[in-house]
């Protein structure tokens, strides 16, 4: 049987692990990388990203974290490193809030590990919180954290040693399809193929050529902070953990420890859907101004772990309108796969994501459950 040659788009989170996964069932892959593979433009890097399987969006991303949890075990033990950092997780919000109850409610329908706590319980056990009496807090045993630096290089180098032809600095101009595939223009001429993924991150709306995907990127700033030692935030004190505001953003975080690539310090960021931006003309420096995203919250729930503030970086969401995945074959051509709209919480579901797009770009379907992500 001749191999199918499958082009992908963007070799960051999802690119990456759809060429690692085609690669390995046998296809033949051409992976396009507008800028270097792990580059800082788009929603992958930063240091960590949270994962968690008590999903308050939807329920029905829980079969797939669980089976995206498994592929990370396995990834870990693979590479010989510790790209899944199973530390734990807590959220916390306020009293009539979804977010605590319909993380719960995804918990129990789907039989996880979970635990709720009322305030006094979470300042016992996590004495960094500050929260008001009438909050409530859902720990979740199975969350952690991914090194997306990490898991990209990897899933690029499983991609090599299959096979893959992974191509770097160059930018796709267009496509379109022909009497058998697709052709691909770039800047460094046309690339033929039998079926393409487009896995654009912040650049996928132009690159899908889709009126109605309304995919937008958004500036969203990391911060780095000097806690105090006496904050019990380090690894072993803190798990992962996230705290809804009131305007419904999250404030989020992770256990301060030593090993990561990237800036020293506690990590602390906030998650929201911010202004459309041009993702060519972003401004990746950061100012004195781009605190006021995250430190008033910080010294209003998390008072003792108040210090300076070491760093700070820019990355991209790509917002999807209702901040669901889009996942599925093009209106227009079924030899054209698309993923897009991952909106700052896609990179925990990489390698199931890998697997999902294979089986779209060589067979036009998959036995997972995407139904309410699909195109």
């Amino acid at each position: 049987m001749t191999r199918k040659r499958i082009i992908v788009v963007g070799i960051g989170t999802m690119g990456s692990a759809a060429c690692a996964e085609l690669a390995r069932r046998g296809a033949d892959v051409i992976g396009l990388e507008r800028f270097s593979i792990g580059h800082i433009y788009g929603a992958h890097g930063g240091q960590s990203r949270a994962f968690r399987l008590s999903y308050y969006e939807h329920p029905d991303y829980v079969p797939l974290l669980k089976r995206a949890q498994t592929l990370w075990l396995k990834l870990n033990k693979d590479m010989g490193r510790t790209i899944y950092h199973p530390v734990g997780g807590v959220y916390l919000a306020a009293p009539g809030s979804d977010f605590v109850r319909l993380s719960y409610e995804a918990a129990m329908q789907h039989e996880l590990d979970v635990e709720l706590l009322d305030a006094k319980a979470v300042r016992s056990r996590f004495p960094v919180f500050d929260i008001p009496d009438d909050w409530s807090a859902l720990v979740e045993a199975p969350a952690g954290f991914i090194v997306p630096e990490w898991s990209i290089a990897a899933f690029a180098d499983i991609a090599l040693r299959h096979g893959a032809e992974l191509r770097e600095g160059v930018q796709v101009l267009g496509w379109d399809t022909t009497t058998s595939g697709v052709r691909v223009e770039t800047t460094s001429g046309f690339v033929d193929g039998d079926g393409l993924i487009i896995a654009g991150g912040a650049w996928a709306q132009g690159l899908a050529g889709i009126d109605g995907l309304h995919v937008r990127p958004s500036r969203q700033v990391l911060g780095w902070v000097d806690a105090p030692a006496s904050a019990s935030v380090d690894f072993g004190q803190l798990p992962v953990w996230a705290l809804e505001l009131e305007d419904s953003s999250v404030l989020y975080g992770f256990p301060r420890m030593d090993g990561l690539p990237g800036p020293a310090g506690f990590k602390v960021a906030r998650h929201w859907a911010g202004p459309t931006m041009d993702p060519d003309n972003l401004d990746r420096s950061t100012c004195n101004a781009d605190e006021d995203d995250f430190m008033p919250h910080l010294r209003q729930f998390m008072p003792s772990a108040v210090g300076p503030v070491l760093d700070m970086q820019a990355c991209v969401y790509a917002n999807s309108v209702d901040g669901h995945f889009r996942i599925g074959l093009h209106p227009e051509s079924d030899r054209v796969v698309v993923a897009a709209g991952f909106s700052g919480h896609g990179l925990k579901f990489q390698p199931v994501m890998g697997e999902v797009l294979a089986d779209l770009a060589l067979t036009k379907e998959t036995q997972h459950a995407i139904e309410f992500i699909s195109m």
